[in-house]
């Protein structure tokens, strides 16, 4: 074969119609390059994105924008929620149309037009400029200074965002052959985010100083300057990489069949509830063999016994029940209903995750912060190092001693114990952030805003919730991928975002009741509400208990976690 080639697929279309193999003919080494470059990618690109997101809230309450905290907050959570929700999009697209590596390379453009304008914003230049306006209030992100061109462009940069972050995580994936490989391959991806997520906060707000002269000494410009060259550094390695990819091609999105799929099982429903019926798939065994060999992308849900048996409701489309949709297509949508419950029930421990980005910057600012050079004090963000170095170190720790000894590591650690894990320590670090305010609240010292307690008090929550993203937040990316059928493998991973997003306007509708209570959602021990601020985490820790309880419950009723076949049992690639 000749090697200009290689990186071309062949789809190969079973009698069912729709492709069941793509040719690989690239070498082992080709393939590892392949992953690394996408690796390399993520770090720049995460590296970028949290040169933005980690730093945002100090940001726009820095003298020159000077925002109050909750609509700090706002721009943030606003930031964080579009990119999340617009994944949603470029999946379908990615799915339907253009592919992985086109929607990914749309989504850098987007991305970087973005960094242009917020570094118009930054700049003291062009800041005058853009910023004309009323004079500024604090009653909502709009009315502050900047607000509309701020969100605006927030918004914009978002959507480049998640066209990138939908396609990634899933396009790194599909460059590996066997499913234990994937495995390893997420946490190596989650390795390579909180790489780009230590360098961000340990070298951006060193650059983006919290001093008086940092607007006059154009900082925040030089900062966001040095992100968007990380930017255009992740998109040159990806295209670099673009001959050494294998693509699979897009041919069909389960998206587009979910109604039609549920009208024609009502319809049929309707006509036939009362006529005994047979599952297509009656025997289990034949039904895994059919899913492996690529007549169906997710098999059925075995059956009780072999002969007549209460169908699901979706099950009337199916043509062998009367309906007008083949077993592949019902089956796709049934995956479907699956993960977004899953994913529903999950919005808890999203919003939990949250608050390192959020809740833990405005708490540690009314802390003691050391002094780190004459009297510059350390970067409020560099606290939150505890969990990304955590999280490092704990996915090397499980892939060098434990992973590596077990012959399929979804067995020593399937994803429903790997996300109860996950849930149990995310609830621990909210408690542990309530026992620390309630320290912090008596050591407050009379007349001033800050409490005396150190900053490095905040480490155990941080380090807690690095464990549950060990767990939690990687079992939600073998999830989505490994339950995913080829018709919407970007679309499920995109509803792990989804929910990420939906996680982040309902945190904001819950930060604005204690805003409420509180005139202002501020840490300061001037403006200090006791049991308002300890209440905040204890009743975070508390609701994520029940819904620990309700997962465990669904996914041994419902199965809703149940995983591919086809991806978990056979090569996605045929070696050519």
């Amino acid at each position: 074969m000749d090697d200009t080639n290689f990186g071309e697929t062949t789809v190969l279309i079973s009698n069912t119609g729709f492709p069941t193999a793509v040719r690989d003919g690239r070498s082992s080494s080709q393939r590892k390059l392949a992953i690394y470059l996408i690796l390399a990618s993520t770090v720049f690109e995460r590296l970028a994105f949290y040169s933005l997101a980690i730093n945002l809230v100090v940001t726009l309450k820095s003298t020159e924008p000077n925002w109050n905290s909750l609509n700090s907050t706002t721009a943030l959570f606003i930031f964080l929620g579009t990119s999340y929700v617009s994944a949603l999009i470029f999946a379908a697209v990615s799915d339907a149309k253009l592919g992985r590596a086109k929607t990914i390379i749309i989504g850098f453009i987007l991305y970087l037009i973005g960094y242009i304008f917020i570094m118009l914003i930054a700049n003291i230049g062009t800041h005058d400029s853009i910023c004309k306006g009323s004079t500024p209030t604090h009653s909502s992100v709009f009315t502050e200074h900047c607000g509309p061109q701020i969100v605006g462009t927030l918004i914009f940069m978002a959507i480049g965002v998640g066209a990138v972050q939908a396609n990634m995580a899933v396009f790194g994936a599909e460059q590996t052959q066997e499913s234990k490989i994937k495995s390893r391959y997420f946490d190596e991806y989650y390795i390579a985010v909180n790489i780009g997520a230590i360098i961000a906060t340990l070298s951006i707000p060193l650059i983006q100083t919290d001093t008086e002269n940092a607007t006059t000494t154009n900082n925040y410009f030089y900062g966001y300057l040095i992100a968007m060259i990380m930017l255009v550094t992740s998109a040159g390695l990806f295209i670099i990489g673009r001959r050494y990819y294998i693509h699979v091609p897009p041919y069909d999105t389960v998206i587009m069949k979910c109604i039609p799929v549920i009208i024609n099982a009502f319809q049929t429903w309707s006509k036939y509830r009362n006529v005994p019926q047979r599952r297509s798939n009656s025997d289990p065994r034949s039904s895994r063999r059919r899913s492996w060999n690529g007549q169906n992308s997710i098999s059925d849900d075995e059956p009780l016994i072999n002969d007549e048996v209460s169908l699901s409701f979706l099950d009337y489309a199916k043509a062998a029940n009367h309906g007008k949709f083949t077993d592949r297509i019902v089956n796709d949508v049934k995956s479907l209903r699956r993960a977004i419950v899953a994913f529903l029930l999950l919005i808890p421990y999203w919003i939990i995750y949250y608050q390192i980005q959020i809740t833990f910057p405005l708490q540690s600012q009314q802390m003691y912060i050391p002094i780190l050079h004459n009297t510059d004090p350390m970067p409020v963000s560099w606290i939150s190092l505890g969990d990304s170095v955590t999280i490092i170190l704990g996915l090397l720790i499980l892939n060098l001693l434990i992973y590596k000894r077990s012959d399929d590591p979804r067995q020593t650690l399937t994803i429903r114990r790997k996300l109860v894990i996950g849930m149990i320590l995310a609830s621990l670090s909210m408690c542990i952030a309530g026992i620390i305010e309630i320290i912090r609240q008596n050591q407050c010292i009379l007349d001033q805003s800050d409490s005396s307690l150190n900053i490095f008090a905040q480490l155990p929550q941080n380090i807690c919730m690095g464990l549950a993203e060990i767990f939690g937040t990687v079992a939600t990316l073998e999830f989505a991928y490994l339950a995913a059928p080829r018709s919407a493998q970007a679309f499920l991973m995109s509803l792990q975002f989804c929910s990420l997003g939906i996680s982040s306007f309902i945190g904001q509708a819950y930060l604005s009741v204690y805003s409420t209570t509180t005139n202002n959602f501020d840490f300061s021990c001037q403006n200090l509400n006791r049991w308002t601020f300890t209440l905040y985490f204890f009743v975070l820790a508390g609701l994520q208990i029940p819904f620990i309880i309700i997962i465990i419950a669904c996914d041994r009723k419902f199965r809703i976690l149940k995983l591919n076949p086809q991806q978990i049992e056979t090569q996605q690639f045929q070696a050519s």
